[in-house]
């Protein structure tokens, strides 16, 4: 069974790539980590940017970690290849990887200018802002966490190109 992680930075298409990828096996399920982190709805909270705009900011990284270590953990009991897409912290990626392994690592990291123009296309209250975007960007660019990810630029490709790319890796 595979047990496949998918991140990046807000708006590259992360959910929308593991929701394609998902039908592409027989059983498989696909945790979407926004889901798990805005169950902790007082885990959000804001600051307002000079420009009027929210900076948001979460903080409890430990027990989604946690949760969605142990979701994955009972669906791949269940004989189900597990997705794990999301942008999550290192602090959670701890605590899902002590409760499983996480076969195929993959980080969506298109150019900075292509990151922001997608932010730009998510629904009105969705969008991260220019910043943050940056902060998010640059974070995934740098950080030494991510070395054994794979690092797909998805600057020009379409989903079903990244889902593509991402199933001959994984044959």
């Amino acid at each position: 069974m595979k047990v496949i992680a998918i991140t990046g930075p807000a708006g590259v298409g992360k959910s929308t790539v593991a929701g394609k990828l998902a039908k592409q096996f027989r059983k498989c399920a696909n945790i979407d980590a926004d889901h798990i982190k805005h169950m902790l709805v007082s885990a959000f909270s804001y600051d307002l940017n000079a420009d009027g705009t929210k900076r948001w900011s979460f903080n409890d990284w430990v027990l989604v970690g946690e949760s969605i270590g142990m979701l994955a953990n009972k669906f791949q009991q269940a004989r189900y290849d597990v997705i794990i897409n999301g942008y999550i912290d290192e602090a959670a990626w701890d605590k899902i990887q002590k409760q499983i392994n996480i076969t195929h690592k993959f980080l969506l990291l298109p150019s900075l200018d292509t990151t922001k123009y997608r932010d730009k296309q998510r629904p009105d209250d969705q969008p991260m802002g220019s910043q943050m975007v940056a902060e998010h960007y640059n974070y995934f660019s740098t950080a030494n966490f991510y070395h054994d990810f794979v690092k797909l630029d998805t600057t020009t490709q379409e989903v079903e190109e990244t889902v593509g790319i991402i199933e001959k890796i994984l044959e």
